[in-house]
């Protein structure tokens, strides 16, 4: 198998296809449920398609462009957990076929072949979360084409002032994805003056171009005159989020450590056991630069979960084939490349088996059944974390991210605080409400036209209402 993918032959991703759908199977034949993640972009392609605004009358973090992505997916599938799958699946494949052409055109290997894509594509195994359509996925792909641009800057003769702006244009569109990014745009210019000696004229073409995306955003948004909510909570406030630990420490070390331990080798073995080109040393360093401010994401990050850091997965794609490449025989390789095939993948799917049967997975997962047997017409605004009853219901409430919203109600003074509420359920009309955070008495206090319209019955709901 190794064999057929060392030619250098696009219809080899022909087999590269094949394999992912074979190595993809037991993960649809083990039926993981929806995740929380899924859920809440889920809703918010629904609230955008029944006319709201993100950041106005939808409190939520989710990057700008990752929203329009579920308000057309959810014109056009309803956002199905099918749609979901066939869309990152689409992703990823490009991803892989990118990645290894980039790394043909840019000479990094000394033979030209699709071992790379074979080790992307086992690489994707490691987490069933891959495989889910996140801002994370989305925006990594205009990382990637960030990456090729600025990996085409270690050649000699080339035409910088197009690949420049490029670079900087597909970073800025990655980061109105994915809020992490924003950390590609210091790794732009620190690789671009330790790597690449970029001057201060090119410096200043990449921040003005990593601009242009979040520019054409804001001008949206102060379109529709909600610039101020769309710097507030995308920027300030969503960096005062506290994490939400969707796996353990022990989870992340388990399916990337390995992984890491190989890149590190092979960056090792690069260079002290093959003799570099000039270009291949700055490829080397940048790959490097590039796996060091991966991992710095974590810090920007308000949920903690593998498919967080699935812009790693090429630079850890670029080591492993040079730790393989550099065995000095065939049986070695064959050893290495075959275990590889079978490691990688038993351990994506042994991590998901513990998971799917531990306890600690109901942090990750949406609980199927509620507690609360609300019938499925009515209205509901749930005032908390849990976005489990809006399953069977419908949801009337802009409070998508809670946590958000408490920091976003925090920062206002209390009349601002209960005019907000007050003109909330004056527009969504709620029929029941969910009071998780026991926060309803509190912000509904001297509204007395809002108070006497709702009733707190036995079992904790409050109803619009008088209920025996």
């Amino acid at each position: 198998m190794l064999e057929f993918f060392k030619i250098n032959d696009p219809f080899r991703m022909i087999g590269i296809l094949i394999l992912f759908i074979l190595l993809q199977t037991p993960y649809y034949l083990m039926e993981i449920p929806t995740l929380q993640p899924e859920f809440i972009w889920k809703l918010l392609g629904q609230q955008i398609n029944s006319g709201d605004i993100p950041y106005v009358a939808i409190i939520d973090n989710t990057g700008p462009l990752s929203a329009m992505v579920y308000w057309f997916n959810d014109i056009l599938f309803s956002n199905s957990w099918l749609s979901f799958r066939m869309i990152a699946s689409a992703i990823i494949f490009f991803q892989v076929f990118y990645t290894n052409h980039m790394f043909i055109e840019n000479n990094a290997y000394d033979e030209s072949n699709y071992l790379p894509a074979f080790f992307m594509l086992l690489l994707y195994q490691l987490s069933f979360d891959f495989m889910t359509l996140s801002p994370a996925l989305m925006g990594s792909t205009f990382v990637l084409l960030a990456l090729s641009k600025l990996l085409s800057q270690t050649s000699v003769n080339t035409n910088t002032v197009p690949s420049v702006l490029l670079m900087g244009i597909y970073a800025g569109i990655a980061f109105c994805f994915h809020f992490p990014y924003l950390l590609f745009l210091p790794l732009l210019i620190f690789s671009g003056l330790l790597i690449n000696g970029f001057s201060f004229q090119q410096l200043a073409l990449i921040l003005t171009a990593f601009l242009l995306p979040t520019a054409f955003c804001a001008l949206f948004f102060f379109w529709h005159d909600a610039l101020s909510n769309f710097i507030e909570m995308y920027f300030t406030l969503a960096l005062k989020l506290e994490k939400i630990y969707h796996v353990t420490y022990k989870d992340l070390g388990y399916i990337f450590m390995l992984p890491l331990l190989i890149a590190i080798m092979g960056y090792l073995k690069n260079n002290i056991l093959r003799r570099l080109t000039v270009n291949q040393q700055k490829q080397n360093q940048l790959f490097l630069l590039f796996l060091i401010f991966n991992i710095g994401m974590f810090f920007l990050m308000d949920r903690v979960s593998p498919f967080q850091f699935i812009s790693i997965i090429p630079v850890l794609t670029y080591f492993i084939t040079h730790f393989f490449s550099i065995a000095k025989t065939k049986l070695v390789q064959n050893v290495l490349g075959y275990s590889l095939f079978l490691i990688l993948p038993l351990m994506g799917y042994s991590w998901t088996f513990y998971l799917l049967n531990d306890n600690s997975f109901s942090s990750y997962k949406l609980e199927n059944v509620g507690t609360y047997g609300i019938p499925g017409n009515e209205k509901v605004m749930v005032l908390g974390n849990d976005l489990a009853p809006y399953q069977h219901t419908n949801m009337a409430s802009p409070y998508l991210n809670f946590r958000l919203t408490e920091i976003y109600f925090e920062k206002m003074g209390k009349m601002q605080r209960k005019t907000r509420f007050y003109r909330d359920l004056k527009k969504e009309q709620p029929t029941i409400i969910i009071d998780e955070a026991g926060v309803f008495d509190d912000w509904v206090k001297d509204l007395p036209k809002i108070k006497p319209l709702y009733t707190r019955s036995n079992n904790g709901l409050i109803y619009r209402g008088n209920q025996e």
